[in-house]
Formats: C-alpha cells, structure tokens, sequence
C-alpha cells in the first residue's frame, strides 16, 4: 500500500527542546520539557512514499498512533487523538496566505485525523529541520526531527505576545524562547541569528526575538 504523507514532530512542541538539549550535551530544567501533548506537523507541500504491508490500512494516521499505544482514540476534535491517559496528539498544518489558497489534498479516510490550519506554523514548514538523537523514558536512543531553533525560538516567543493566548501559556512560551535562546548562544554559536539565514521569518518576528540575542557578534539587520 502506498500513501502520501510528511510529518514533523513540529518544533513548536515542547518536545523539540528535547532535541536541543541533547545537541549541546545539557539538561534543561524539567519544567520547561513537561508535556501531556505532543504536535504533528502535516506539510502537505511536500510528498512522502511511505510503503507498508497489507495490514497497514486506512485510517492511517490513528494506525500509526495505535502500533505504538493501542487505547488512542480520535477525539471529539478531528485533528486530534487522545491515550487513555489523557495524552493528546493533534495534526496540525498552517494556515495559508491567502487563507482561501488551494492545495493539493491527499485521499484521506473520514476516521482518521484532519490536520488544523494553524496561523504562524508556515516559518516551521519552511525551516531547516534539526535531528538529534534524545535518550527516552527507557534508557533507549530516540531519534527527534524538530524545527530548527532560532526558529523555535522566534516562534515561542512570537506567542508570548499574543493576546488570544492564556496567560499562563504565554509566561511558559517566553520562558521556553529565553531558556532555548541562551542555550544557542552558548552551545551551538555555529547556527547565526542572521536575517540571510531565517528568511521564512517575518521580519518584525525576526526582529522581536533579536532581544534574546543581543551581545552576539553575529546578529546584523543588513
């Protein structure tokens, strides 16, 4: 059977920092990882063949979830699945511009998930993706494909100033934005903040974040 699909586990998860704290070889406090959701980011600009057996049938996002834990069920929300312990994973993809641009969609059963457009997440699509081998829960290597993280951090911190957000979610978005940030600027001095290199981010973004990152000899607005 042979389906079109390309997902990231999406750096603007928590999880991602996951991968940037085992890049740079440190631990980052474990109130800032903590997380009972994860996201799926669906590129839907992009193809994948993903090429399985015959026990391998639609709905295939909600089979993917269930080989790994078998109590997901799609919720309530079409873009989202939850574990019998409340652990959520959304499908999510970002929100067009124009909104009303039309793209190819692939043939989808009606009980899997649906991805959601989601307005900011087109910069994660379009940047660079970070690998980084994490060790899980069971002392096993876990391979993690994340945003790159200046991106990240511009995104988090793009977050922290939106009004529609819940407070406490946007006191935890710049903590997660300064905490990412520091690690970059003295971990990983090889990934500039430079405008030639994030040009997927919105020059205002780019320009909001640069506080984080003020000192660095890198940073220019050329």
């Amino acid at each position: 059977m042979r389906r079109r699909y390309w997902a990231r586990e999406s750096g603007l998860g928590i999880n991602a920092i996951y991968a940037y704290e085992s890049a740079a070889g440190v631990l980052i406090d474990p109130g800032l990882t903590t997380t009972e959701d994860i996201d799926l980011l669906l590129d839907t600009r992009r193809e994948l063949n993903l090429i399985a057996g015959e026990d391998v049938a639609p709905p295939f996002f909600m089979r993917m979830l269930r080989k790994i834990d078998r109590s997901f069920e799609r919720s309530s929300y079409p873009f989202r699945a939850v574990n019998r312990d409340g652990y959520q994973v959304d499908l999510i993809r970002p929100l067009r511009d124009p909104p009303w641009k039309t793209e190819p969609q692939p043939i989808r059963d009606p009980d899997d998930l649906l991805p959601v457009e989601i307005e900011g997440l087109a910069w994660h699509e379009s940047a660079p993706p970070f690998e980084a081998i994490a060790i899980d829960q069971k002392g096993g290597p876990l391979r993690i494909v994340a945003t790159d993280p200046r991106v990240w951090v511009a995104h988090k911190l793009w977050l922290s100033k939106r009004m529609d957000r819940e407070a406490k979610r946007r006191r935890r978005d710049e903590a997660q934005a300064r905490t990412v940030a520091h690690l970059l600027a003295e971990h990983m001095p090889h990934l500039r903040f430079a405008p030639e290199q994030l040009r997927m981010v919105p020059r205002q973004v780019f320009e909001v974040a640069a506080s984080l990152f003020r000192g660095r000899n890198d940073l220019s607005f050329s």
